[in-house]
């Protein structure tokens, strides 16, 4: 089985067509085309069927791209390394991120990433905590920045900061000052899946229960909503400082401690480190640093800290619960 085979392969399954795929690798198509009829014949399968405008995998081409993507990184993860001998960091790196912590971070780390380490190409891949856990795992991801620590044996994690998680309402919407466990028990919220399974886990042995009204996972529209008084959320303050500081949106601490998620870094405690990953380690981990003196992670003064903030490389494997 051959590597440009594999490449062919994966890059017909992304683009999801035999002539796309040939017009993007600049190959003739008849030359593609027995490249993936030579795959499917050594292994024994059909890897595509036609569709009305391309191909589609079949079963066995599902489970030969994951495996086919996994090698390629793995390869070229092993080129960057020795290419990087001279102390450069270079390569390839995909970020993992959370929805709401996309905005209002990778911005300024693709700014201070394209200044700093300009050889590293960084790509950028966003969902919830629990896939993001798993796209670290099987390797779709080098590293992500999670919104919790991770439970993972398979995963190590960094804390870095903690922000606060607040709720946000149209300006005088209620009173200012901070929101009771019974007042947030009985507010109605539109809240998607993600931060409601993140808040549930916060509020655990609270006694509060959050009541969501509309269940939404768009965030963008959850604060166009909250603007124009159609409803109030639980969002992380981060993501709605600017709209608070321009008086577009309220934001209120939840009870007299404030509720706090954990931001954290997460790489697979089987996968060796590369100097294009720490430098991108260090750059998030000095970007979230700046959030947090800029007071932009939490009302008031500063966020509330467990322990002090270690460094990317003093990270510790947390264990999964029982």
């Amino acid at each position: 089985m051959e590597l440009r085979s594999l490449h062919y392969f994966v890059r017909v399954a992304e683009l999801g067509s035999i002539t796309r795929a040939a017009a993007h690798l600049h190959l003739a198509q008849p030359a593609l085309t027995r490249h993936v009829q030579r795959l499917e014949e050594e292994l024994g399968v059909a890897l595509f069927t036609r569709a009305n405008r391309g191909v589609r995998l079949t079963e066995a081409g599902e489970k030969l791209l994951d495996s086919a993507v996994r090698i390629l990184r793995d390869i070229e993860r092993t080129g960057d390394e020795i290419r990087a001998q001279d102390a450069h960091p270079s390569g390839r790196i995909i970020l993992g991120i959370t929805p709401t912590l996309c905005p209002v971070l990778v911005p300024e780390l693709f700014a201070r990433m394209r200044q700093e380490f300009p050889r590293v190409e960084l790509k950028v891949m966003h969902a919830g905590m629990v896939r993001l856990e798993e796209f670290v795992i099987d390797g779709r991801v080098d590293i992500a920045l999670l919104s919790e620590l991770s439970r993972s044996r398979l995963v190590l994690s960094t804390r870095l900061a903690q922000e606060e998680m607040v709720l946000v309402t149209r300006p005088g919407a209620r009173p200012k000052g901070i929101v009771s466990g019974e007042e947030l028990s009985r507010t109605p919220l539109v809240l998607g899946d993600g931060l409601r399974m993140g808040m549930d886990a916060l509020l655990a042995g609270r006694g509060i229960e959050l009541r969501v009204a509309i269940e939404l996972n768009d965030h963008e529209t959850i604060r166009l909503m909250v603007q124009h008084g159609a409803a109030a959320s639980v969002l992380p303050y981060s993501s709605v400082a600017r709209e608070c500081a321009r008086g577009l949106i309220e934001a209120h601490r939840l009870t007299e401690d404030g509720i706090f998620r954990t931001l954290a870094l997460g790489v697979r405690v089987s996968r060796s480190a590369s100097l294009a990953r720490d430098a991108v380690a260090r750059t998030i981990t000095e970007v979230v640093a700046d959030m947090e003196r800029g007071g932009r992670l939490a009302l008031g003064a500063a966020t509330r800290r467990s322990r002090p903030r270690p460094t990317a490389t003093d990270a510790t494997p947390q264990r999964r619960r029982a």
